[in-house]
């Protein structure tokens, strides 16, 4: 009798830890969807009053003659502002906004 309650309670206990990693995974998704769109939105705002063009064409010009939006692709311009914002020190929201400018302008 003892030996069939613990075949019972064996997979009951797997479908209950199934069930709550379920929800919790679900969870997880839910808030990473929702800090996907705040960063969506955060980019779309303005930094310290500045457009994304604004701070585009204030940090690049230091370094580089201005590049017209449409000279590289959207993954292209996605690749040049992450590494130039290890470069030239911008944050992660003003690279947001210059990724944003450049691919919103073709």
């Amino acid at each position: 009798m003892i030996a069939t309650l613990n075949f019972i309670r064996v997979p009951v206990i797997g479908l209950v830890l199934f069930v709550l990693a379920g929800l919790a995974w679900n969870a997880s998704a839910d808030s990473r969807e929702k800090r996907q769109k705040q960063d969506a939105s955060s980019a779309s705002d303005s930094y310290m009053g500045l457009s994304g063009e604004e701070i585009w064409s204030n940090n690049c010009l230091r370094c580089h003659n201005i590049r017209p939006p449409t000279m590289y692709s959207n993954a292209q311009w996605d690749v040049i502002v992450h590494h130039m914002r290890i470069r030239a020190n911008i944050t992660g929201q003003e690279q947001r906004a210059i990724v944003e400018f450049l691919k919103s302008s073709k």
